[in-house]
């Protein structure tokens, strides 16, 4: 079947030719049919007919990528692509770094979906140009562009899964921008309001952007500044409750806990210059500086005398790096090659009733330099790549790539990459206090792809990656040798799988979007088998065995689909649908101690429909309405706690409308 479908594209006329540039995959320019590594562009255009109400959302939509989500509004969100996950992928606002250093994932719900122009993504390892964390992939998410003329915008947002609560959540949405000669200043501002879906998940979030640029004709600088601020309840998983599991002390039927609550507040800031030293050279620098802030309340029963017991957890990131760049151009040939430089600390501090107060910190700086190299023949580029990092805890680890992309027929593409990438060990895993391992080495591994494309120019696109990685000596907390649980180099994983692409303009009305991805992961891991602990002699004997198993998280089938209906009248129709298979992961059983088994828990598979439509009113006033979930699924993307939780459930069918006034 596929076999046909190329060969129909072969024969189909060709009408118009992408030629879009894209900065992600090569840390520069470069014409996104030159790159050998699977790369998707989702731009302002496709984010504004889906009408996302978050990030997630529309990176759901597409091959290669699944998004784990609470179900809680303002939770950590987070994305997995080709069963890497998340704290393998390394995900960039601007260019700028967003993964945390203590658990090595970035927050997806700490970016307004309505300020982002464009989106970049990175299927595949890409160390050998970014470091660590770029083990599977990078997103960049681009929320600045130049302005040829004044724009402002409001949105007004509300959306419920209840209409006797049609309010549930709201929120305001501010951007525009303003060009003054040759300098451009651009804003965005968001306030955000929910009373939740569940008891204790109401949130408060504020964000605000600002960026300015001035181009002259031989040095472009700009900088932009963030800061986002967000609270809400954490009500856990929705506890099981039966004759056997009692109502939560501290919680209800809904949620494991009333009282938790978490704050984030994250202000980014950057300054970028561009230098063109010559029509065939140019300087490219980065500065920037990070502050995060994650402050974390729980309350919970003393198993020994009742009590209930207050904890406040404050975790407080400070980042500063540097960025710098050089671009050569000659006649077929692009060199580039930079130096990355960063320095990340950590203070820790615990106020416990039950405990005591403790404090740790910790700190570690980078090095890392790297070489890439285009040359073009006629119908073949290649494109080595290689980088050296040094960590002052980890050490040294060297990052090689290679890729070709050729054109053996007109608007045929062949592309095959081969990479090592890398993941460094977390701060958490690092520096825990006691329970830390300073002996960790990065996770790493190789990865293999092959993949066709074909553009028939203006009606039809078609992708077919054929892909296979594997990563050693990744992380994973068990008994050491002192009977501590600590994190140890110890499990393996494989990868093989398979993606599609379809787009096709239909015609001047309607186009399609088909995606799918199916995935072979399996893993192998240390498990507990036997562990036994005599606390009169204050010995201990733990057996492990290392048993293979399908990934856990991973689903091996994926799917979506979007549909667009530009009608007349300045109407405008999107469906999208997504099929996510079953995901399992695996939970110790101690009921026949010391003996121990590892029991499998399954979250079932789900099929998920949107429905939105837009339609101007008056010349810059516009209305979209439209249902999230449109079936009302049952469903959840996350795991819960223990084997017996009712995990993460996400809304409902939920109804929304957005009043929209843009001026340009």
């Amino acid at each position: 079947m596929i076999a046909v479908v190329f060969l129909l594209i072969l024969l189909a006329e060709p009408i118009y030719e992408v030629e879009e540039l894209i900065v992600t995959a090569t840390r520069y320019p470069a014409a996104l049919k030159d790159v050998a590594l699977a790369t998707t562009v989702i731009d302002k255009d496709e984010i504004e007919k889906v009408r996302p109400l978050s990030m997630g959302e529309i990176l759901q939509t597409h091959a290669g990528l699944d998004i784990k989500d609470y179900g809680i509004p303002g939770a950590s969100s987070s994305l997995s692509i080709r069963g890497i996950q998340s704290n393998g992928i390394l995900v960039l606002i601007n260019g700028h770094p967003l993964n945390w250093v203590t658990t090595g994932t970035a927050d997806l719900n700490s970016i307004d979906v309505d300020a982002v122009e464009r989106i970049e993504i990175v299927k595949g390892p890409v160390s050998s140009l970014y470091g660590a964390n770029a083990l599977g992939g990078v997103v960049n998410i681009i929320t600045t562009r130049d302005y040829e003329t004044p724009e402002f915008q409001i949105k007004l947002s509300s959306l419920t899964t209840d209409f006797e609560e049609p309010l549930q959540g709201k929120e305001i949405f501010l951007n525009g921008g303003l060009p003054i000669g040759k300098t451009d200043i651009g804003y965005a501002m968001a306030y955000e309001a929910s009373n939740g879906f569940r008891n204790n998940s109401d949130l408060t979030h504020y964000h605000v952007q600002a960026n300015i640029a001035h181009d002259l004709d031989y040095l472009e600088v700009s900088s932009t500044v963030t800061y986002d601020d967000k609270e809400y309840g954490v009500p856990g998983p929705v506890p099981l409750i039966d004759s056997i599991h009692p109502i939560p002390p501290l919680g209800d039927s809904t949620a494991t806990s009333l009282f938790d609550r978490q704050k984030d507040r994250h202000i980014l800031g950057d300054i970028r210059s561009t230098w063109r030293a010559s029509e065939n050279v140019s300087l490219h620098n980065t500065l920037f500086a990070d502050r995060k802030l994650l402050q974390f309340h729980t309350r919970y029963l003393d198993f020994y005398t009742g009590d209930t017991v207050a904890e406040d957890y404050d975790y407080l990131v400070h980042t500063f790096g540097l960025n710098t760049m050089a671009a050569i151009t000659l006649k077929q040939d692009e060199i580039v090659t930079g130096v990355d430089m960063h320095y990340d600390t950590l203070e820790i501090a615990k106020a416990s009733q039950e405990t005591g107060d403790t404090m740790w910190n910790a700190s570690s700086y980078t090095i890392g330099g790297w070489l890439e190299w285009k040359k073009s023949f006629s119908a073949i580029t290649i494109n080595p790549s290689i980088r050296f990092d040094w960590n002052s805890e980890f050490g040294n680890f060297l990052s090689p790539q290679f890729g070709v992309v050729s054109s053996p027929l007109p608007n045929f593409f062949v592309k095959v990459s081969i990479g090592k990438a890398f993941r460094a060990p977390t701060f958490n895993d690092l520096y825990w206090p006691i329970y830390g391992n300073p002996d960790l080495k990065p996770e790493h591994g190789w990865a293999y792809e092959v993949r066709l494309e074909s553009s028939p120019r203006y009606n039809l696109f078609v992708a077919l990656s054929l892909f296979m990685r594997n990563i050693r000596d990744r992380i994973f907390w068990l008994p050491a040798e002192n009977g501590l649980w600590q994190p140890q180099n110890v499990n393996y994983l494989s990868v093989k799988g398979l993606d599609i692409e379809l787009h096709s303009q239909i015609n001047e009305f309607i186009n399609i979007y088909l995606e799918g991805t199916f995935l072979h992961a399996r893993q192998k891991n240390n498990e507990i088998m036997y562990d036994y602990y005599d606390w009169m002699a204050d010995t201990s004997l733990t057996i492990f065995e290392e048993i293979e198993r399908n990934a856990a998280f991973t689903p091996d089938y994926t799917i979506s689909s979007k549909i667009n209906f530009s009608l007349p009248y300045e109407l405008t129709i999107n469906l999208t649908g997504s099929y996510i298979a079953t995901r399992v992961n695996y939970y110790p059983n101690y009921e026949d101690y010391p003996n121990v088994t590892m029991d499998e828990k399954k979250l079932d598979d789900y099929v998920l429909v949107n429905i939105s439509a837009s339609k101007k009113i008056v010349k810059y006033l516009a209305l979209s309405i439209g249902i999230k979930n449109f079936f009302n699924t049952e469903y959840t993307s996350q795991f819960g706690n223990t084997i017996d939780d009712r995990d993460y459930p996400m809304p409902g069918r939920t109804f929304f409308a957005q009043l929209i006034w843009q001026k340009k």
